[in-house]
């Protein structure tokens, strides 16, 4: 049988090692590969060639998985962040974003006691907190007086957080929750809305505030 050249087998090459040839020529190729170094290597790139798409993939695909679980990773980290932040701002909303209960003579009294102590009574049904200044020296309409200014808060859930905070035995709303002794010399009592630390440290000036403050008690 007559030798076949390497040209010849090196165009069938390419079928044969995608295995699109016939018997009879997949035969003749290996027949000519058994003793023919340059064909060998030719075959052997070739196989080379058509496995290296397929080894680079798979560190390529482990690359974008691992890049998608860090990008799915972020995502629920930053939907448990926005959650927290949800949960903690309606909380706070509910229980703790306190807000001025209006003056109302009915609603809100000073009151002076036998013993001479004045005393401030809330009527309504629940507040938030109290906030009350010392004795401090005013002017009104020309003249210095002692005034103290206080006023009442609510939040949304005032009633609710009350009972979960109170202990059994704790006073009523309705009892006496704040004194003035009356050697204090007080003259004046006035419910306002006000910022205690700001206004001290805006050098502790009251007469700002008995613009918008309501006179609720006076000797």
């Amino acid at each position: 049988m007559k030798e076949i050249s390497c040209n010849v087998i090196q165009d069938l090459l390419p079928l044969y090692v995608d295995d699109v040839v016939s018997k009879e020529t997949e035969a003749l190729v290996e027949e000519h590969l058994t003793h023919c170094p340059k064909c060998q290597k030719e075959v052997a790139q070739m196989k080379r060639n058509l496995s290296f798409p397929i080894e680079k993939k798979a560190p390529l695909m482990q690359g974008l998985s691992k890049k998608w679980r860090s990008k799915n990773r972020m995502i629920a980290g930053i939907s448990v962040l926005l959650t927290s932040l949800i949960l903690f701002g309606t909380f706070y909303f509910i229980f703790y974003f306190d807000r001025l209960i209006p003056y109302s003579d009915s609603l809100i009294k000073i009151e002076k006691q036998e013993n001479g102590y004045l005393s401030a009574h809330y009527y309504g049904d629940n507040y938030f907190s109290i906030s009350a200044t010392e004795p401090m020296s005013v002017i009104v309409d020309g003249q210095e007086k002692k005034a103290v200014f206080l006023h009442y808060t609510k939040t949304f859930a005032t009633a609710h957080a009350k009972q979960f905070f109170q202990n059994e035995g704790s006073r009523d709303e309705k009892d006496f929750i704040f004194s003035l002794d009356d050697e204090q010399e007080i003259d004046v009592v006035y419910y306002a809305d006000f910022d205690a630390i700001k206004i001290f440290n805006q050098g502790n000036k009251w007469e700002p505030v008995l613009e918008h403050a309501e006179l609720i008690w006076e000797k």
